[in-house]
């Protein structure tokens, strides 16, 4: 995300506490043999520290251009970057990764538990922060290079942490950081074990002998566009059919009421991949009679890919795509990003007018078969292998227990339309829990705590119109700065009760 866009969305959170800091000086602790899911490969942990001078000064550089939106630094931040044991999407033992922010050496802290939203580049894995203070003069934050500007959700978490003495668990995802291989993309169990194991991995890291804070238990879900999608499917993995929880993570949730879940606040959530999230893959839409292709057509080539690798589909896959674009097969080797394959279709004048227009004609007629019956009868079952999958996916309607839901989501929202959010709200609402259009407290918490509280974001006129000034932001990108706020305050208020 470019950094004067980052600044923008700084500008509409309020008070946010924002920038940061990374990499110091690594350690390695002591090495355990034990591969049950999240047990942590202690040989593997490092750990970095960022004193409270340097994060302020980080702090007031950025607010040279967003404004005085910062509350002090209050707490020197320790980043341990945990490595773990996990399942693959195939349920095999594996090793996955997570950033654990701690504020100064406090104790009986509570955790937020950020997903991070759609990437396809492992640079942006939350445990590659670098920060090289070699040239680092002790005053000026402008000598300092680090990649922190690149990462604006590790940026705003990591002042977050700064600020409020709350802990913060970034898990990487299967395919990024300690884990290889190819990103299971939009896979619901995979993302929601790799999430669960991350929190086990904190819990148990806390506990050990060498470390001087330590974890309440109490934890909150957050996530934004994948992100939001992970919560769900995280939250509907330690769930029963009944909303009570299942045994199995009776470790992390506390009681079958699940009393150590405090919030799940799912951001922009692209929950319901088979029929909403379909439609913007198949169908071009318009904006009066002049087309509008969706802006980031490789999240098809993405899903797919995706899906093949872990249901073996086709042995071949550069079967399923038209041979203008069966280049971008390889483009997901973790070196290349999003936005750099749109830039490449916009290049080489091969921008698909939709994302399925990328797909050989065979792969296009199955999946639109399937996309008109399930568009107009989700109790059908779907023809394709591929759509059987997407609508196995879905993550938008299970019983959610208690625990107090909020869905914050953007009107104009262009990537993850806002149906997703408003439907799913109200399939959740089904389960004896109404939905809550408007009954907040400014940015705190919701007022009917126990309802599915559905939140739209403010900003929206505000992100349509620096999108007429510049048409290449996308209002879900700048919609983000205004999630992670709002998600974190929530949670804040929700843990301190």
């Amino acid at each position: 995300m470019p950094k004067h866009l980052f600044c923008m969305l700084c500008a509409c959170v309020l008070s946010l506490s924002l920038l940061l800091t990374s990499c110091g000086n690594l350690t390695e602790l002591t090495t355990s043999s034990d591969t049950a899911r999240g047990s942590v490969v202690m040989d593997d942990v490092t750990t970095a520290s960022f004193p409270i001078t340097f994060m302020a000064g980080i702090q007031a550089t950025v607010e040279i251009e967003a404004g005085d939106i910062f509350a002090a630094a209050s707490y020197a931040v320790t980043q341990y970057n945990l490595v773990y044991y996990t399942i693959d999407a195939k349920k095999n033992v594996t090793k996955a990764s997570a950033k654990l922010l701690i504020p100064g050496n406090s104790t009986d802290l509570d955790l937020v538990v950020y997903l991070h939203g759609t990437t396809s580049l492992d640079a942006d894995a939350p445990t590659n922060t670098n920060v090289d203070f070699s040239y680092y003069d002790g005053v000026d934050p402008n000598t300092i290079d680090h990649n922190i500007a690149d990462m604006p959700e590790t940026a705003m978490l990591m002042s977050y942490v700064s600020d409020s003495g709350i802990a913060v668990l970034m898990p990487d995802y299967l395919g990024f950081g300690a884990s290889e291989g190819l990103h299971p993309y939009m896979h619901g169990d995979s993302l929601a074990s790799a999430t669960i194991d991350a929190i086990r991995a904190a819990l148990t890291f806390a506990n050990h002998s060498s470390n001087t804070f330590s974890l309440t238990g109490d934890f909150t879900l957050t996530g934004y566009s994948e992100g939001g999608y992970a919560v769900m499917a995280t939250h509907k993995e330690l769930l029963a059919d009944d909303g009570f929880v299942e045994s199995a993570y009776l470790d992390i949730m506390g009681d079958s009421e699940g009393s150590k879940l405090k919030a799940v606040i799912p951001g922009a959530p692209p929950c319901n991949i088979s029929q909403r999230m379909a439609k913007v893959m198949v169908e071009l839409e318009f904006i009066g009679s002049t087309p509008n292709p969706y802006p980031a057509p490789a999240f098809a080539a993405y899903v797919a890919l995706a899906y093949n690798e872990i249901y073996d589909i086709e042995a071949n896959i550069s079967t399923i795509f038209s041979p203008t674009y069966t280049y971008i097969i390889d483009d997901f080797d973790g070196s290349k990003s999003l936005t750099t394959m749109t830039g490449e279709f916009l290049a080489g004048d091969i921008f698909p007018p939709t994302p399925i227009s990328m797909f050989s004609t065979e792969f296009q007629t199955a999946i639109l078969a399937d996309y008109a019956t399930i568009s107009g009868d989700y109790t059908a079952t779907p023809v394709d292998e591929f759509y059987q999958k997407f609508k196995e996916n879905d993550v938008f309607d299970y019983n959610p227990g208690n625990a107090y839901y909020e869905i914050i989501y953007t009107a104009s929202d262009e990537i993850v339309p806002s149906i997703n959010a408003t439907e799913a709200a109200e399939a959740l609402g089904v389960y004896g829990r109404s939905v809550n259009y408007d009954k907040y407290d400014n940015m705190g918490a919701s007022l009917s705590p126990g309802q599915i509280n559905l939140f739209q974001d403010p900003n929206d006129t505000l992100y349509v119109g620096a999108k007429s000034g510049d048409p290449s932001l996308l209002i879900h990108s700048s919609a983000a700065g205004f999630y992670i706020g709002k998600s974190f305050i929530v949670s804040k208020t929700l843990l301190s009760l």
